[in-house]
């Protein structure tokens, strides 16, 4: 897009330019306009064309008060000051924007439940993708980030023939969500048949249910009985079977309870958290809330870790290099932790 090519070079300008940059500075003061520094993107981070094009927006009127002082810009520089048509298109493509950078931040933060608010915003930014613009450019971008968008995460939000992916359990498994609107009733029922078999499986003793059934089986077959014992083996082994029997039959109820209690409440509200739910109603799931706890940890993305290894880096460097392992675990925890 040639219009950011053009800004990008706006914000150079000022940048290296340190007359330009005091100038701006009396210039904000006089207008009244936040005394902010123009921002530079860079590809690596995200949502920085967003900030950049939205700073520039602030400061539209102290920049084209600057560049048209002929004490400060040469008349070779006049192509700097971006047209009405351009700073027009940045408006829309701020607006455009806007979504995509409240989705980034928002699943970027390690504060807070994040992954199972992951397929609602992604079908709110499919949603922004379908609002119309009137310059070619940003609608030539809605285009692309709707099918990118649609490629990367259809499947990750969705419930397939088989099982739901983690996402959608996750979101199951947040009372803010447990409605899950966005699904058929035949897909919820999916959702909450996959949460029951999970439930059940989180029980413990069931998870090592099947392996030790079969260790009984190979050593009863290594084994030579007479008829006497083969007899009372088999008395035992059905009145085992029966207990097993009847715990599974209860095991199957109670989560069965669980389940149509959890999802016939009504939603918690989108500011409370499902964390702090799910600890003042464990008496009353116990199943679930063990459960959730294990997929609401899931963060939504890699920033969390990217974050931890940029601080260990800086802490970890070579005039530190004396520090131990333990002392550098101890200086991560708290850097994580004090905040």
């Amino acid at each position: 897009m040639k219009t950011l090519g053009a800004a990008r070079c706006l914000v150079e300008h000022f940048r290296k330019s340190e007359l330009a940059s005091s100038t701006l500075k009396a210039k904000q003061k006089q207008m009244g306009t936040p005394e902010h520094k123009l921002i530079q993107d860079v590809s690596t981070r995200w949502n920085s064309t967003f900030y950049l094009v939205t700073r520039l927006l602030e400061q539209r009127w102290p920049l084209t008060s600057t560049l048209s002082d002929p004490t400060v810009t040469q008349s070779d520089k006049h192509f700097l000051d971006l047209k009405a048509d351009q700073w027009l298109l940045l408006e829309e493509l701020a607006k455009a924007l806007t979504a995509f950078e409240c989705a980034t931040v928002y699943l970027s933060s390690e504060s807070y439940v994040t992954v199972s608010a992951l397929p609602p915003l992604v079908r709110g930014l499919l949603k922004s993708t379908h609002t119309t613009y009137d310059a070619a450019p940003v609608q030539a971008f809605q285009a692309v980030a709707s099918e990118e968008t649609t490629v990367r995460w259809t499947n990750e939000v969705t419930v397939t023939r088989d099982e739901p992916c983690t996402q959608v359990i996750t979101e199951a498994l947040d009372p803010r969500f447990r409605k899950l609107k966005f699904l058929t009733p035949e897909e919820r029922f999916t959702v909450q048949k996959k949460v029951q078999a999970l439930a059940l499986q989180s029980i413990p003793g069931n998870e090592k249910k099947n392996a030790s059934e079969a260790d009984k089986s190979l050593a009863s077959a290594e084994r030579t009985f007479s008829a006497l014992d083969s007899l009372l083996a088999c008395d035992s082994s059905t009145d085992s079977d029966t207990e097993t029997n009847e715990q599974d039959v209860h095991n199957n109820q109670s989560i069965t309870n669980e389940i149509l209690m959890y999802f016939g409440q009504p939603p918690l509200s989108k500011t409370e958290s499902p964390l702090f739910w799910w600890k003042s109603n464990k008496a009353k799931y116990p199943t679930l809330a063990s459960l959730a706890k294990s997929f609401l940890c899931i963060p939504a993305t890699s920033t969390p870790s990217e974050r931890l290894f940029s601080a260990a880096g800086n802490t970890a460097s070579k005039k530190r290099a004396s520090l131990t392992p333990k002392h550098v675990d101890m200086l991560k925890f708290l850097h994580c932790n004090l905040n």
